[in-house]
């Protein structure tokens, strides 16, 4: 007698159902691998949204940065900086690219507004520097050309300094002092935050920018004990498919003002994602191979106890196939029990590996990110896992000999 796919199921989940403890056994090596991989797969995209995040916040993936190469020990002595002048110079021969801004930090400036002391860093930069970074101006405005040219005594702030030094009264139009030279306010930044979640709590990691100050770069240079030395500077290309090429563009030039020597850092945040992207391919690769062995031991496992199964029900294999059960059916009918036990596995695998997403997430210190695709894998592999060692147990059982099975005790 052929049996229905709807039979064939329906068999299939009497026989998982009935024997309980051999059921849960079976499975658990598929919950425990399906399980991996969601948790990894989880832990590998929530790292990528994460730094991918963190880029955008700081201007994106078209932001070239120009520092001190550390890694290098500079025997000649050369100059680990640019003055405004070879600044100048190097922008000069970058037209394509869409701004450039240089810095000159003062780290841990005191600043003063009445009673009111606080410390920050006090930065020299141009009227670019906001289009690098992305960064807004919530109240008043930012250093034009015309501060840059007369040599202002203008003051940008960030919005903690903002707070500590004024409160909530009004700001634009007051005076703060460096280094006994008064300067006005003229703008406040927006408040910048990127969320850190640890085990220790949340911070923001972007809280230093909200410390910042910002002095016309020609103000810097000429009215304060600021040198003229540039030991870092940011471009920003057109589009992304540009910033490798400008990259490397900046690199040559830096190379020929400091006679063929590396004494500058030059990183691409494009390159960066691309190089991140590539490490965590690794990373997904060597955990998705360690959770497959898992999924494999379980496997074994499966194929074990199915065999045992078709061995127990050797008699009713052959009274089956006395009364018209096709060998195809047979076969059939244990695939189909060997699915659902993979199947069943790798649902409840998926339910318990993203529930405690948010629970790994909290104690790692990392966003945790599911999403549907990583679902739909597990369910494919864990399918394919049943199809796989599924296959050898029911072509056995379709094998059979239906006279032997009926004398088979």
């Amino acid at each position: 007698m052929a049996l229905s796919l709807k039979e064939s199921i329906l068999v299939g989940f009497s026989d998982f159902w009935s024997r309980k403890i051999r059921a849960i056994i079976t499975i658990f090596a598929i919950v425990l691998g399906t399980m991996s991989i969601i948790v990894v797969q989880s832990l590998v995209k929530g790292l990528q949204d994460s730094t991918l995040k963190w880029m955008m916040e700081r201007g994106g993936l078209t932001r070239i940065d120009v520092g001190y190469n550390w890694e290098y020990d500079n025997p000649r002595n050369l100059n680990r900086y640019l003055d405004l002048r070879e600044f100048n110079q190097v922008k000069n021969l970058i037209p394509e690219a869409e701004y450039v801004s240089p810095q000159i930090t003062s780290w841990r400036g005191q600043i003063s507004h009445g009673k009111n002391e606080v410390f920050g860093n006090v930065n020299g930069v141009l009227p670019d520097y906001p289009r690098i970074e992305e960064w807004k101006v919530s109240e008043g405005r930012f250093i034009t050309n015309l501060d840059m040219n007369q040599k202002n005594d203008v003051v940008v702030i960030g919005s903690t300094l903002r707070e500590e030094l004024f409160g909530n009264r009004e700001v634009i139009g007051q005076h703060i002092t460096y280094q006994n030279r008064r300067y006005q306010v003229i703008g406040v930044m927006e408040r910048r935050f990127f969320q850190a979640t640890t085990s220790l709590g949340s911070d923001n990691m972007m809280e230093y920018y909200n410390r910042y100050i910002f002095i016309p770069m020609t103000t810097l240079i000429t009215k304060t004990s600021a040198a003229d030395e540039i030991w870092n500077f940011t471009i920003k290309a057109s589009t992304i498919e540009e910033t490798v090429e400008l990259r490397q563009k900046v690199e040559s030039i830096l190379l020929n003002l400091r006679s063929g020597e590396p004494v500058f850092r030059i990183t691409s945040a494009k390159e960066i994602a691309d190089e991140m992207e590539s490490g965590t391919i690794v990373f997904r690769i060597v955990f998705t191979i360690i959770s497959m062995i898992s999924l494999f031991v379980g496997g074994i496992v499966i194929m074990n106890i199915m065999m045992a199964t078709v061995n127990e029900r050797t008699r009713e294999i052959g009274i089956r196939m006395a009364v018209g059960a096709r060998r195809f059916d047979i076969f059939f009918q244990f695939l189909i029990q060997t699915l659902i036990i993979t199947i069943s596995g790798g649902l409840i695998g998926i339910v318990l590996g993203l529930s405690i997403l948010d629970f790994v997430g909290e104690y790692i210190g990392i966003a945790m990110s599911g999403g549907t695709t990583m679902v739909f894998v597990s369910l494919i592999i864990a399918a394919t896992l049943g199809l796989v060692f599924g296959m050898y147990p029911a072509i056995k059982a379709s094998n059979l000999d239906p006279v032997r099975c009926l004398a088979y005790e």
